[in-house]
């Protein structure tokens, strides 16, 4: 937590950076980035499509594809786990995944 003393400068320090560059400054309102978005939804579709390629194996019969299908599931769990414990904060603030 910031002190009143240091929330001052960093204001300070921002109107001088919007009225030095103000299109550098538009840049962090809106933050994260538009583009890192679209990344953030990957774990639920490799999860979804690791799930029906599972499905599709146990009816094909294909050990090959199973494997690589339950990959798939695997890495997207682990993905959806990393974010939720990034979006979560610190440790014992939610419950787990697991």
């Amino acid at each position: 937590m910031l002190n009143q003393n240091d929330r001052r400068r960093l204001e300070a320090i921002e109107r001088q950076l919007r009225d030095e560059d103000p299109e550098f400054a538009r840049r962090f309102s809106h933050w994260p980035p538009e583009g890192t978005r679209r990344w953030r939804s990957w774990p639920v579709l490799v999860l979804v499509l690791g799930c029906l390629g599972v499905l599709l194996a146990l009816v094909v019969l294909s050990p090959a594809l199973f494997l690589l299908s339950a990959a798939g599931v695997t890495a997207g769990w682990i993905g959806l786990a990393r974010r939720h414990r990034k979006e979560a904060g610190p440790p014992g603030d939610s419950p787990s995944l697991w």
